[in-house]
């Protein structure tokens, strides 16, 4: 069996000198443009525009035009960065920083600035604080572990930590005062029965109005030493109204501090 090979359609010798000339006068141009402009024009960096015509110069004012709208529309990016702790205030970070983009440069660069003016502006103030551990319960900070007050307002920052110290200054107080001390004064011996007074009257006075306990040597011991107990303020006021005491009964100098 013979196969007959079928022949396609006949192209006559004019049709085939006019494709020739088709072939032989289109222009074409090729234009690169960034993938980042994809939308803008059609083609990209790795898939180029191609412009082609057989009117030469319609094909190259379409190329030129079309390679103004890409120069026109080159992206600008700049890119900001910004310390970790302002993360919430913009987005990007030291680690991974913001980049704004777009295709008007002014305004790229407007944004940027806008960005870098609130995280300036909203750069955190730390301040330290360092506290006794016995204050523990009255801040959180101590010795070991300090406190830091954390915050974007420099004035509240600090605010608070004085705040804070007050604070501290204030339980100090308290503590002191309310925590009994004893102090000793060395009045002579001889004079020890004035403190005491008839039927102890004197001793038992000054211990009852001042809060405090006095206490003197035993008779048979030789001891200038009296020693004055109770909360520091009453203790203080206690061993002043003794020398007092002293100093009134017997009409002397007696050589005192208080």
């Amino acid at each position: 069996m013979t196969e007959k090979k079928t022949k396609g359609p006949t192209v006559t010798p004019q049709v085939a000198r006019m494709r020739g000339q088709w072939v032989q006068e289109t222009t074409e141009v090729t234009i690169k443009a960034p993938n980042t402009l994809l939308g803008v024009v059609k083609g990209s960096k790795d898939q180029p525009l191609r412009v082609v015509g057989l009117d030469k110069g319609l094909v190259h004012d379409a190329a030129d035009h079309i390679k103004a709208m890409v120069q026109k529309a080159v992206t600008t990016t700049v890119t900001i960065t910004a310390p970790n702790n302002m993360l919430g205030v913009v987005k990007g970070s030291k680690d991974q920083p913001l980049r704004v983009v777009g295709l008007d440069k002014g305004l790229v660069h407007d944004a940027a600035d806008h960005i870098k003016a609130l995280v300036q502006k909203a750069v955190t103030t730390t301040v330290t604080i360092t506290a006794p551990n016995n204050m523990l319960g009255v801040v959180k900070g101590s010795k070991d572990q300090p406190l830091r007050v954390v915050g974007l307002d420099k004035g509240l920052v600090q605010d608070a930590a004085v705040h804070i110290e007050s604070l501290m200054a204030y339980e100090k107080e308290r503590r002191r005062l309310s925590t009994p001390v004893s102090q000793t004064v060395f009045i002579p011996k001889a004079h020890h029965g004035l403190i005491i007074g008839r039927q102890g009257q004197n001793i038992r006075y000054l211990s009852l109005t001042r809060r405090i306990t006095i206490v003197l040597p035993p008779k048979n011991v030789i001891s200038d030493e009296v020693t004055v107990t109770g909360l520091p303020d009453q203790v203080d006021q206690g061993v002043r109204d003794l020398v007092n005491l002293v100093k009134s009964s017997t009409h002397i100098c007696y050589n005192s501090d208080f």
